[in-house]
């Protein structure tokens, strides 16, 4: 956010007392205030990329000093959006590109957690995520990650954070809190590392952000004493209502995994809030940015849950300003930076415009004015290291040399859901391999490590995920970002990791003499390519895994999730198989 000099603010209180020319003047607009809920009609005087006056007497309109002005067009102007809690790698786009796809939508500010490149660069890739975020015309504010890796001792990322790296890291510009604190087992049974964490946070006076699941009043009361203030993982509104009670923050999201802000705001229909929700968008594929929008399609689908257009727009923008104390915006007033939207209507909310420190950004969903390109030696470095991994250990080996044996699999609760639970299947065995012939809503599923000086890796059987051919493998594997690849046949399995390793990371579906890849060789998660280069390739990625069984919406994400030990009940990493309640490791052979 641009900060006024001390000659910058004098000249603010000129223009607002009219003593001098203002930069720009926005005529014809219908000016929404988030702060009495109104609209009306008004003029909005600009001076140094912040508000100075805002004249709302007919009969004073355009009596202002100014060489320019700029017309609404008598559309409603509200002020640019913010994302609660996102992460811009889930969009495979680099901080740049990535804004170049969200500004014509409205997004002029996001708060996001760049765990996803710590766990596999650390401070390094933190700090590229801060510096890339500078360049673009919005606000991309930072948290830092509580949970490199997000269960230590579970699974093995490129990187660890502690108490001293979290410390570090609060100290940087564009810094705002401690990002999502996912280990909330770790919370509630006061392990040591988590407690150190959060007293760092503590100590700085930041923003500390939740995500915990689950609807227990005593594990809930825990975390929030712990020092967490809001949440995104809410699925039953029973869960949200809760909290809403307890006094957290109830993050509403949308996003290409989870859409549930529906469900929210059904569950707290009839209860003000009292400034404690707001609408983020956590994970959003690059295909959804571009065709249902960001933010803006949070803030529809809100509305069409029965929000009311005036609550649904604080949320996106002073409820959020206020929640990680960026007083200077989210507001249509004197003394706020001149983020600006107009939009045709309260009901579908499409932006037309978006004004970023006062300058015209976009128009007509596209940008208007560009950015000189960022580069950065992160860019370039190889983060893929399996080049001495035996293809031979894909294949299961059992206690016995023929028969059949209880194993343990990972059932999928939907083909929507991250969501798995523990079931235990029957297997034949075969020469003292597990076989799953018989079998074909199973497949096998194996997390390897892909990071420097680390050869773990572990093999094991899910059933649900729904790939009924050939091998899917990727890189973006949350949140340690492993290569996790499910597979039928193990010749598939090794095409596809050695296509990974050409491409220094990505996604990459082989089987026989077909095969599909989306290249992501910045730390194995982002691609390169602007969002109308990069689109193409994932939605055909995703149409391409729709005709082999994974008919969900984002099919690509199904990946991703699959090695992630904070999300229930039972998930496979490259240690082993993993009870995500109760944080210990599982047989796989019963």
């Amino acid at each position: 956010m641009k900060v006024l000099t001390k000659e910058e603010k004098k000249e603010l209180v000129n223009c607002a007392m009219d003593r001098i020319e203002c930069d720009l003047i926005i005529t014809d607009a219908n000016i929404f205030n988030v702060f009495t809920k109104e609209t009306y009609p008004g003029e909005i005087y600009i001076k140094n990329g912040y508000i100075a006056y805002i004249e709302q007497r007919k009969e004073y309109f355009k009596k202002g000093k100014t060489k320019n002005s700029y017309s609404a067009r008598n559309k409603i102007v509200v002020p640019g959006f913010i994302d609660s809690h996102m992460h811009i790698e889930s969009s495979m786009l680099t901080p740049q590109n990535f804004s170049t796809a969200v500004i014509p939508k409205g997004t002029t500010t996001v708060v996001t957690d760049p765990h996803e490149i710590g766990n596999v660069m650390g401070i390094e890739g933190v700090e590229y995520m801060i510096e890339a975020g500078k360049h673009t015309y919005m606000n991309q504010y930072i948290l830092a990650p509580s949970c490199v890796p997000a269960v230590p001792g579970l699974e093995t990322s490129g990187a660890v954070f502690n108490a001293p790296e979290i410390e570090y890291l609060l100290d940087k510009e564009n810094v705002l809190g401690l990002a999502e604190v996912m280990d909330y087992y770790g919370v509630l049974k006061n392990s040591q590392r988590m407690t150190d964490i959060l007293e760092v946070a503590e100590k700085k006076n930041v923003f500390i952000q939740g995500h915990f699941f689950g609807e227990d009043p005593r594990e809930i009361s825990a975390y929030l004493c712990a020092g967490p203030q809001s949440n995104h993982e809410f699925y039953t509104g029973k869960d949200a209502l809760l909290a809403l009670r307890y006094g957290m923050v109830i993050d509403a999201r949308d996003s290409s995994f989870a859409r549930n802000i529906d469900c929210l705001v059904n569950a707290v229909k009839g209860i003000d809030t009292f400034d404690r929700m707001t609408l983020c968008t956590d994970d959003k594929e690059p295909e959804e940015l571009l065709k249902r929008g960001h933010i803006d399609d949070c803030i529809r689908s809100a509305i069409s849950s029965g929000r009311s257009f005036e609550e649904t727009i604080r949320s996106v923008t002073i409820i959020p300003a206020l929640q990680f104390k960026l007083k200077h915006i989210g507001a249509i007033a004197p003394g706020y930076v001149a983020n600006l939207n107009f939009i045709e209507n309260t009901k579908d909310v499409r932006v037309s415009d978006v004004f970023f420190e006062g300058a015209l950004v976009a128009k007509d969903n596209k940008m208007v004015k560009e950015f000189e390109k960022y580069t950065n030696s992160v860019e370039t470095k190889n983060t893929v290291f399996v080049d001495n991994f035996d293809y031979s250990n894909l294949k299961i080996k059992a206690p016995i040399e023929n028969g059949t044996i209880k194993t343990t699999v990972i059932e999928y609760a939907s083909l929507e859901a991250s969501i798995t639970k523990q079931k235990v299947v029957e297997l034949p065995v075969k020469d003292g391999f597990l076989s799953l012939e018989g079998h074909k809503e199973l497949n096998f599923i194996a997390v390897i490590n892909r990071h420097e000086n680390c050869d773990n890796y572990f093999v094991g059987v899910t059933e649900k995920f729904h790939l009924n051919e050939g091998a899917l493998a990727g890189t973006v594997s949350h949140d340690s970002h492993n290569l996790t690849i499910v597979f039928n046949d193990v010749n598939d399995a090794r095409v596809a990791i050695e296509e990974i390793k050409k491409l220094k990371g990505g996604v990459v579906y082989v089987h026989e003499n077909k095969l599909e890849e989306v290249a992501l060789p910045i730390a194995g998660l982002l691609s390169n390519l602007e969002p109308e280069e990069l689109v193409p390739k994932v939605k055909r990625m995703n149409e391409f895994l729709k005709e082999v069984g994974i008919e969900n919406e984002n099919p690509i994400m199904r990946l991703f999730t699959a090695a992630l030990p904070v999300v229930p009940t039972i998930k496979i990493t490259d240690m082993g198989l993993v009870d995500t309640i109760n944080q210990k490791f599982l047989n796989l052979f019963v």
